[in-house]
Parts: structure tokens; C-alpha cells; sequence
């Protein structure tokens, strides 16, 4: 009866640990909120230009959140952040690649949301959650800002400034690109330039596409046709 007892406990204990393994096997998902994305890891060749139109099994080692506030997917070849939450920030981060020098472009979309909601691109990634970001709304603002380590951020340009290239509302489209040369900065919406600012604190890292909400919640935004081309015009 002792070794009976024995036998059942052992095989409940291995069936506890196939249960851990199981669970524990998956990709754990990203911090969602004031943290930031995490910089790639093992790295490959960045050297080459990088296209993506989201189509599944042809995408990039995308690494995405998903949440009580939140989640980020690929939905109709389109890679789409989706916020249930107010003051929430959520991105897809490219995972295997860093770029010093590159032109960036891609066209994204407010599905829905409070105009004020901002999306845009992170760049120049670091492994200490630093970052460069360039984010727009819903109703005709851009912003360029830096992300510190402790989470403080630095603004590049004054504040969140108006623009007649961006068009505004649900639905509509908008084509970002940025130019990164060096300490250069050079941003544009729809192939009008909005501003160009020099900072040398970060000189390469990883990219990201983020959403976040200000206030209301219940925001969703797209990306399609995601292009990097290393080195400078």
C-alpha cells in the first residue's frame, strides 16, 4: 500500500512538471504600458533592405503583445495594435535586426479610436530601453521625442505640432518615412517633410510600430508596406 502510494505521487509530480514545461515553452509576451519594447537579441545581417506586407509565413521575427489591455497581431496581412485600455502604449517589435543609417517607410491607418490617439514608428532601439520615436494622431499632429533609460523622455521638436500633410480622421491612410543619417533625423508624412532634427545620443538599434491612447480607449490602428533601406539617399 506504502509503494502504491508511493507510485501515484511520483506520477502526479512528473505530470506537475510536464504541465510547467508545457506551459513555460511558449514565447513569453512583451511588458505592455510606460515599459519599453525590447532591443533584438541575436541579431542577423541588417546590411540588406527589409520589406514587409505582413503576409503570414512571409513576416519578419515579430515579437508581440497581448493583454488584459491590449494586443498586437497580424490581421488581413495588415499588422494591427488593438487597445481596450486608456494611457496605454502597445508595439511590435522587429526582433532580429538593428540599423544604424536607413530610410524607413510605411502606410498606416486609425481604425478606430479618440482622434488625439497616437501611432507611429520607434527606432534606434537599445537594450536599456532607449529609443527614438516619431508618433502621429488622428487629427493632424506629429511628434518626435527621445526615450530615456530611467523613462523620462526629451522632446525634439517643441511640442505636438500641427501639420496640413496628414490626413485626418478613420480609415485614412498616411505614409510615414523616416531618414536617419547619422545625428540627422529627417521626418516626412506623405512625402512632405514635417521637420529635421539633430541628436546624437542613440546611433543604431531596433524598430518597433506602436499605438497608445491618451484618455479614451477602444483605439485600433494599422501598418502595412513596411520598408528599411539601409545606408542614406
Amino acid at each position: 500500500m506504502f509503494r502504491s502510494r508511493c507510485r501515484s505521487l511520483g506520477i502526479a509530480l512528473l505530470l506537475l512538471l510536464l504541465l510547467v514545461v508545457v506551459a513555460c515553452g511558449g514565447r513569453p509576451l512583451l511588458p505592455t504600458g510606460d515599459n519599453a519594447p525590447a532591443a533584438a537579441g541575436e541579431v542577423i545581417d541588417s546590411s540588406e533592405p527589409y520589406s514587409d506586407a505582413f503576409v503570414p509565413g512571409q513576416t519578419g521575427n515579430w515579437l508581440f503583445e497581448q493583454d488584459g489591455n491590449g494586443s498586437t497581431a497580424i490581421v488581413n496581412e495588415q499588422l494591427v495594435v488593438t487597445l481596450v485600455s486608456p494611457n496605454t502604449i502597445q508595439y511590435a517589435t522587429l526582433g532580429d535586426r538593428t540599423f544604424d543609417d536607413f530610410v524607413l517607410e510605411v502606410e498606416t491607418w486609425q481604425r478606430a479610436g479618440a482622434p488625439e490617439s497616437s501611432f507611429g514608428v520607434l527606432f534606434r532601439v537599445q537594450e536599456d530601453k532607449q529609443f527614438y520615436r516619431f508618433d502621429i494622431t488622428g487629427n493632424g499632429l506629429f511628434m518626435v521625442e527621445r526615450r530615456h533609460a530611467d523613462g523620462t523622455w526629451t522632446r525634439l521638436v517643441p511640442d505636438w505640432t500641427p501639420t496640413s500633410a496628414l490626413n485626418q480622421g478613420l480609415n485614412v491612410a498616411n505614409r510615414l518615412k523616416i531618414i536617419a543619417a547619422g545625428p540627422t533625423l529627417t521626418f516626412y508624412a506623405n512625402d512632405v517633410l514635417l521637420t529635421q532634427v539633430v541628436d546624437d545620443t542613440l546611433a543604431a538599434g531596433g524598430i518597433a510600430l506602436d499605438a497608445g491612447t491618451f484618455g479614451g480607449g477602444d483605439l485600433q490602428v494599422s501598418f502595412d508596406n513596411l520598408t528599411i533601406t539601409p545606408g542614406t539617399p
